[in-house]
């Protein structure tokens, strides 16, 4: 089984590739022929390149500002965009169901991270039946605060929402309700994994209970069993997909090691997920593929 391959076209933090890894081309968009798809995987990635480009094309200036506080000093020099690769990306709070497009605020290297990770998110869905993304709905990207925010690098994602409505809706708590939306929750929460070092989610703590936080602090992006962030998402993938029944804690203990280790025989995964930056991405995607189809590991 093959994974997704970085093809960005401009990609100004990539990481430093693991060993024996091939290094990436300059395609401008991920090839879904590389994935493993049923019939029509080639169709189905020409289908979602020309839409995205089409859509990314007719991109422009957002209709509304946002709160303030997202709202960037000029000194900053922050790219201003309302799409991701051409997907609309909505503000909610406050105002559930608004269609206003918004002047969202990051810098040009978290953009081109969130393009990455927006067509990983499209291609592995797709793997599970899904159609293509309509909308996401975020709570901010630059805010003026400290951390990751404050430097316009970090995400934080309210709901992915696809056509036929499927949802995966951290803002309603889907980390907390039935197996399936569970599955699905884990399974977006393993794309953000792939790209994003950081990534705060309903396990994490309760401050994250209504949305999943992803930034670009501590590249590059493996599993750390001192990180609580990976651990409880570990413990909680482990239970969901296996029926591990382990204590979500973020404490990485002999029983967390065991099922890691079964999960990772599972899915077949070569190399070292702790120190290799590819078999840790290779894991995380075919973890959403079990995510997105709702099938045990």
């Amino acid at each position: 089984m093959q994974e997704p391959v970085d093809r960005p076209a401009h990609d100004r933090t990539a990481e430093p590739a693991a060993p024996a890894a091939p290094v990436p081309g300059p395609s401008p968009r991920i090839d879904r022929r590389l994935f493993l798809g049923g019939v029509g995987a080639a169709a189905t990635a020409l289908a979602v390149g020309q839409a995205g480009a089409a859509a990314q094309a007719a991109e422009g200036p957002a209709a509304a500002a946002l709160p303030q506080e997202m709202q960037a000093p000029s000194a900053l020099a922050m790219r201003t965009f309302s799409r991701i690769d051409g997907t609309p990306v909505y503000y909610w709070r406050g105002d559930r169901g608004n269609t206003t497009l918004r002047s969202w605020q990051c810098t040009d290297a978290f953009y081109d991270r969130l393009v990455l990770w927006i067509r990983d998110l499209r291609n592995l869905s797709a793997d599970g039946g899904f159609g293509n993304i309509d909308f996401l709905v975020s709570a901010g990207f630059y805010v003026n605060r400290s951390g990751q925010h404050g430097a316009g690098t970090a995400m934080d994602l309210d709901m992915v929402h696809w056509a036929g409505g499927r949802r995966c809706s951290p803002l309603d708590r889907h980390h907390a309700e039935g197996r399936t939306l569970r599955r699905r929750y884990l399974a977006v929460d393993a794309v953000c994994r792939r790209r994003f070092r950081y990534v705060l989610d309903g396990w994490y703590n309760s401050a994250h209970h209504d949305h999943i936080h992803a930034d670009f602090g501590g590249l590059p992006t493996t599993c750390e069993k001192g990180s609580r962030s990976d651990t409880v998402f570990v413990q909680a993938m482990c239970n969901n997909f296996m029926g591990a029944g382990l204590a979500v804690d973020g404490i990485w203990g002999s029983n967390t090691q065991t099922w890691f280790n079964r999960a990772k025989n599972r899915l077949g995964i070569s190399g070292d997920p702790h120190s290799e930056i590819v078999a840790w991405r290779n894991m995380l995607a075919r973890i959403a593929r079990h995510g997105f189809s709702d099938t045990a590991i």
